[in-house]
């Protein structure tokens, strides 16, 4: 009589001789992916809704400047029909036009403007992605309540966020992310290293090195690049912008420098919101925070790299920069965006204002 068939353990499902709880696991993936996603959309809309404003108030000086210029008070238009009959009336209509479409964003931003959402559905969604990682790479140090862990941890982010204007927005989650679904670990498998095949598999210290540190390593490395490029660039249009009004002023072309002078206005604003320079600093510090995790651990011995309480602290230091960095970036941000609707409120009247406290005590 042949022996009964031995079942074999799902790799996705194990390691280290410790089996993880897959229906979590996906429960917490499909969230972050939602908040990830969300955030991705919100961040799009918010940053295209922004260069209109900003874009719009650059022509809205050059049309004025432009009909001062070439047509001063030569164009009379009488009736409506005028701005569709004549290039001339049509410039008219579009001076007058331009403004009022500023006012009307700078009012809508007040009202419907979602900034903050984007700011807090990454935070949420970056403290959901180091819960996972902390279960995947600690739940074998410490199988005991685990899961419960994990599961009180995502209850306290989710009400922290459900608490705030994010509510009142619909989030991205599609049939897609359903739980069990093959499109589910795509979508996971698109927001993690390359290298890690299971995600929904525990990690032992070298994987967990590979998979997270080694990866949020290099993300921080090639983000700081492209900031530090997006940073020069936007000075150097500043500074080439400030110089082309001083040559203005110095040919007698006065009348042309309030067209720079938006211009540098303008881009002074997108660089003050982005933040650009103290994100760099504050992804330069986390890069070399783990820089010096890894080599702490690359200099312990064989038999202290195998100690439970090493792989521990190799963990939850790890994650604590991860974290300090996104704390960092999200405080930046929400000094940025209370100045910005500051700001905005000077710009609209004051039947349609809501202060900057109100938004930010909805936002906490």
């Amino acid at each position: 009589m042949e022996p009964p068939e031995q079942s074999v353990p799902d790799p996705a499902q194990t390691a280290l001789g410790s089996p993880l709880n897959r229906l979590l696991l996906e429960d917490a993936w499909r969230l972050f992916c939602i908040y990830d996603r969300t955030a991705i959309a919100t961040q799009r809309r918010f940053l295209r809704f922004r260069t209109s404003i900003l874009i719009l108030v650059v022509m809205a000086t050059a049309l004025a400047i432009l009909k001062s210029v070439f047509w001063g008070d030569s164009i009379q238009v009488t009736n409506i029909t005028q701005i569709f009959t004549s290039w001339g009336g049509f410039f008219y209509g579009l001076v007058i036009i331009a403004p009022i479409l500023v006012s009307i964003l700078l009012v809508a931003s007040v009202k419907f403007d979602r900034g903050m959402n984007w700011i807090l559905l990454r935070a949420s969604a970056e403290i959901v992605k180091k819960e996972i990682y902390c279960y995947r790479a600690i739940s074998a140090l410490e199988p005991q309540d685990s899961d419960m862990r994990l599961a009180e941890a995502i209850q306290v982010v989710t009400d922290r966020l459900m608490k705030t204007q994010v509510n009142r927005s619909g989030l991205a989650f599609s049939k897609d992310l359903e739980v069990g679904s093959e499109h589910l670990t795509k979508a996971v498998k698109q927001s993690v290293c390359q290298d890690d095949e299971h995600p929904f598999a525990a990690l032992d210290a070298q994987q967990y090195i590979d998979h997270r540190l080694i990866d949020q390593l290099s993300w921080y490395r090639r983000k700081a690049v492209k900031l530090d490029q997006q940073w020069q660039v936007f000075q150097w249009s500043i500074y080439v912008f400030g110089g082309l009004g001083t040559f203005l002023a110095a040919t007698r072309a006065e009348i042309w420098i309030a067209i720079t002078n938006a211009i540098a206005s303008a881009l002074t604003s997108f660089l003050d919101f982005k933040q650009l320079d103290t994100t760099l600093v504050s992804y330069n510090q986390a890069a070399s925070n783990l820089e010096n995790l890894l080599c702490w651990w690359h200099a312990l011995t064989d038999t202290a790299r195998q100690d439970k309480q090493n792989i521990k602290k190799l963990v939850l230091n790890t994650e604590k920069v991860i974290q300090t960095a996104t704390t960092s970036w999200v405080q930046e941000m929400r000094d940025a965006l209370s100045e910005l609707y500051t700001q905005d409120q000077k710009d609209v009247p004051p039947e349609e204002q809501e202060t900057t406290a109100d938004k930010l005590d909805r936002a906490v």
